[in-house]
């Protein structure tokens, strides 16, 4: 089994855990923003990431102009997407707006094709009919329209995929832990300038059980990013991660039972599930 493939393995777990810890943080009693919740969860990636590349002894700032392009146009493609999936969550379960976020996966498939030279068969338009079929699914309710917050999904994926073929490109030359610190930070960042005054606003009302899960979704987002980093240097190409890293959506679906105690449309939410994660690994692994 190639290593590659088990750091893609394991790094599905931690998704998990990241995503009910987020829809948990944007639950609360004292509600906030996804741009208030985000920048809190970023900036503690970038510490984390920065901590660690300091412990290993692999900090360095000897960065190219061409990295510190990247790490900007990064840096405004996650707060675009973060933004608008994680808003997602205030009227989704995060299964459903994980099944509408597969469609990363065509993104990052089609960016890797033309810009990493990842293989693209004719097989994988299969794969993305199926996904295209479940995002269609889970929509389908002849009481309910295509709702504002599966629109936040779409969009939030789409710039998650755009995101993805960016980070394989660091691999190269760049230490994971540094990666971690100086990505989270910039998005960090982001969201500071295009948030100031509502996250200074929204920060007063916070109390101390509102960094909890933000915590919790930081150990988990950043053993994700490490995680997926490792896969990428390994050989793994963007599509692939990207597909194996949607099969997520069983676990949260899991979790939304355990954890959540929500089970509210459990038999659409499995099928759309199936359906998706067939679409991903076809796209992503033939």
């Amino acid at each position: 089994m190639p290593i590659w493939f088990i750091f893609s393995l394991l790094s599905v777990l931690a998704l998990a855990g990241a995503e009910i810890s987020q829809k948990a943080s944007l639950t609360q009693k004292v509600n906030i923003s996804a741009i208030t919740n985000n920048f809190y969860v970023w900036t503690l990636q970038g510490i984390t990431g920065l901590t660690l590349a300091v412990i290993l002894g692999q900090f360095s700032l000897n960065l190219s102009s061409q990295s510190l392009i990247k790490l900007a146009i990064i840096g405004i493609v996650y707060f675009i997407g973060g933004t608008a999936f994680y808003t997602s969550y205030k009227g989704n379960s995060p299964s459903i707006s994980l099944t509408l976020g597969t469609i990363s996966v065509i993104v990052s498939s089609i960016f890797g094709t033309l810009f990493l030279n990842d293989s693209f068969t004719i097989t994988k338009v299969l794969g993305i009919g199926l996904i295209l079929s479940s995002i269609f699914f889970i929509n389908f309710d002849k009481k309910e329209k295509f709702n504002k917050y599966n629109l936040y999904a779409l969009l939030g994926g789409s710039c998650f995929g755009i995101a993805f073929t960016i980070d394989k490109s660091f691999v190269v030359g760049m230490s994971p832990f540094m990666y971690l610190g100086l990505m989270c930070l910039t998005v960090a960042i982001v969201n500071l300038i295009f948030g100031l005054k509502l996250i200074a606003k929204e920060t007063k009302e916070l109390s101390s059980k509102n960094f909890i899960p933000m915590i919790l979704s930081n150990s988990f987002f950043s053993t994700f990013n490490l995680l997926t980093f490792f896969a990428y240097a390994n050989g793994a190409n963007v599509g692939v991660a990207d597909a194996i890293n949607n099969s997520a959506i069983f676990f949260v679906i899991l979790l939304e039972i355990i954890v959540l105690k929500d089970r509210t449309n459990l038999s659409k939410k499995l099928i759309a599930a199936l359906i998706a994660i067939s679409g991903v690994w076809i796209l992503g692994l033939l």
